[in-house]
């Protein structure tokens, strides 16, 4: 399959992973997945921050039905996002991650974190770090370009967590956030999406220059 975009650390396909996958030998598997909440456009309309109005589209592609995590469980090193929505999908684990979003700020209908599950046979670890709306610890006022978009300072002391895996996946790429923070920290990623706006945001935080998104807690 052609990429959409390719440098020296990131490739990028459109497409839709499950085609794609069997083709691939990666390292870790590092990945948000729509995991069927529903998240469509208009809901909760009336109570939609006018900054998400304005600068995303919330409709995410096929979070209307059940993920099964089944086929992404074969990598050896694994760490997915929103898991306590399909953890009777999972094996046992207790290498999860917490995620606190809201810390030092309290509670909100969206939740106060997220959680994370892993593969890694490590005790259970937080990271703290504000990211709730226009409340945010990091990238003030950079673009919000995905609704399930992770703040670069996550995903970098992720990649670190594995053990800077020398390449990772995420077939579920939206904006690219873990294609930007493997290529800051010079590791090689491959990225999938279905949605080529999606794809051709990504390309574009691709060739920017390093970013320094440091991880803060």
């Amino acid at each position: 399959m052609r990429p959409y975009y390719q440098d020296a650390y990131v490739t990028i396909y459109h497409g839709d992973c499950r085609d794609i996958l069997s083709k691939l030998d990666v390292d870790a598997l590092i990945t948000d997945p729509p995991y069927g909440v529903n998240y469509r456009q208009g809901h909760g309309e009336g109570r939609k921050p006018k900054w998400r109005k304005k600068h995303i589209d919330v409709a995410i592609y096929g979070d209307s039905e059940p993920f099964d995590p089944i086929p992404f469980l074969n990598y050896p090193i694994i760490i997915l996002f929103g898991a306590n929505n399909f953890a009777s999908k999972l094996p046992d684990s207790r290498g999860w991650i917490f995620w606190d979003k809201r810390p030092d700020i309290g509670s909100c209908d969206f939740g106060d974190g997220e959680l994370i599950w892993t593969n890694l046979d490590r005790v259970v670890r937080g990271f703290r770090h504000r990211w709730s709306g226009v409340v945010r610890q990091s990238e003030n006022g950079e673009p919000v370009y995905h609704p399930t978009q992770k703040p670069m300072a996550l995903m970098r002391w992720l990649i670190e967590y594995a053990g800077l895996p020398n390449l990772i996946l995420d077939p579920f790429m939206g904006s690219g956030s873990t294609l930007r923070a493997a290529k800051d920290l010079g590791r090689k990623a491959i990225g999938i999406e279905i949605e080529e706006k999606y794809c051709e945001i990504a390309a574009k935080r691709m060739a920017q220059e390093v970013l320094d998104f440091r991880p803060t807690h």
